[in-house]
């Protein structure tokens, strides 16, 4: 079933015991995690788990550049952090790209 992509999410996870998405609960952030938002053709949403990483840097990293790549919005769901609730819209480029020599 072919899948549209809708948002690129960034959230913060707790790994004692069962893995959980830390927002405002008081859990201590132990990773990160990066997934994919979609919503199927029958018009169900899902979310395709994309990498894991233990600091913010290489996930917001990942995020960002899925974002851009696919030109659909980029949720960062990270407690305490000045990233929170970082909610942008990619720009989209048309046309070629130059540079100066």
């Amino acid at each position: 079933m072919p899948k549209h992509p809708i948002a690129v999410e960034l959230e913060a996870i707790n790994r004692e015991g069962e893995t959980q998405v830390v927002r405002d609960s008081g859990l201590t952030v132990q990773g990160y995690s990066v997934y994919l938002r979609a919503v199927k053709a029958s018009g169900l949403a899902m979310a395709t788990w994309v990498a894991d990483y233990d600091t913010i840097g290489p996930a917001y990293e990942l995020a960002e550049r899925l974002s851009v790549a696919l030109a659909i919005p980029l949720s960062v769901l990270v407690p305490g952090s000045s990233l929170i609730q970082v909610r942008r819209e990619p720009t989209a480029t048309s046309g070629p790209t130059t540079t100066a020599n």
